[in-house]
């Protein structure tokens, strides 16, 4: 059952993204002019449709942490779902992603996403040269770029290191990070089994981390900080602090 629940899930986004979103695709980015904000469509259709027929919830702790419209920010956040960027639009509005290069080679698909903003990352990194640039671009003209710097999905809650990429990219072109933790997706549609869950999401967004707070930190170092801050919120990091602070509290009454 819960297998064609899942795959009912992967349907509907489909046929709404191509029955739906083509049109809207044409009217707001050929019509309109405004390609960065195509993906505000998102945001009503998985709130008003897609998680109410699956009961799916979404609580979210420092909403007033995203930044209003206008200048361009990247999100960072960890990576356990595909549900991960369908719960990102209701929350931070229009955001295109980066993902893996083989994507843009579905029909339809491959061309939905060139026309949102999103950015192709390739295996061979020769293809990778000036998306720094790329990004930054699309930053400048009002867009938000969602990224996953674990490089891939988690089969757990626990996170990977991140890649070096986008903050390299960050100390080179000056942008503005907006960190995000992404609890419980994995548990509602899993990487490791093909089902869906209701259930609630919970999502934390942390404080804007501007260029400038960053601009005299070595890049590995800024890399760390975002994965040790991101996963902190998690519940596993939240109860090892738990454990410590009853242990520390515990020695200390000892004395």
């Amino acid at each position: 059952m819960r297998a064609i629940l899942a795959t009912l899930y992967y349907v509907i986004v489909f046929f709404c993204m191509t029955v739906i979103g083509i049109p809207y695709i044409i009217y707001m980015g050929y019509i309109r002019g405004k390609k960065e904000r195509i993906t505000n469509i998102c945001s009503f259709f998985f709130t008003k449709l897609a998680f109410r027929i699956f009961r799916i919830k979404l609580h979210v702790d420092g909403k007033e942490n995203v930044p209003p419209p206008g200048k361009g920010f990247v999100i960072i956040a960890n990576h356990q779902s595909f549900l991960d960027i369908n719960v990102m639009w209701p929350v931070v509005g229009n955001t295109a992603f980066m993902a893996k290069a083989s994507l843009w080679m579905a029909p339809v698909f491959g061309w939905i996403l060139n026309i949102i903003g999103c950015i192709p990352v390739y295996k061979n990194p020769r293809k990778n040269a000036g998306m720094g640039k790329l990004v930054a671009d699309r930053l400048a003209k009002g867009y938000n770029i969602t990224v996953f710097p674990e490089g891939h999905r988690s089969e757990d809650d626990r996170m990977f290191n991140f890649q070096n990429g986008i903050f390299r990219m960050a100390k080179e072109h000056h942008f503005d990070i907006l960190p995000i933790t992404l609890i419980n997706t994995g548990e509602i549609l899993p990487k490791r089994k093909w089902a869906i869950y209701g259930g609630v999401v919970k999502m934390v967004v942390h404080p804007l981390v501007k260029a400038e707070d960053y601009a005299d930190k070595p890049m590995a170092e800024l890399r760390d900080e975002m994965h040790d801050l991101i996963e902190s919120a998690l519940p596993y990091a939240q109860a090892a602090k738990n454990t410590k602070n009853l242990t520390d509290t515990e020695k200390s009454e000892e004395k």
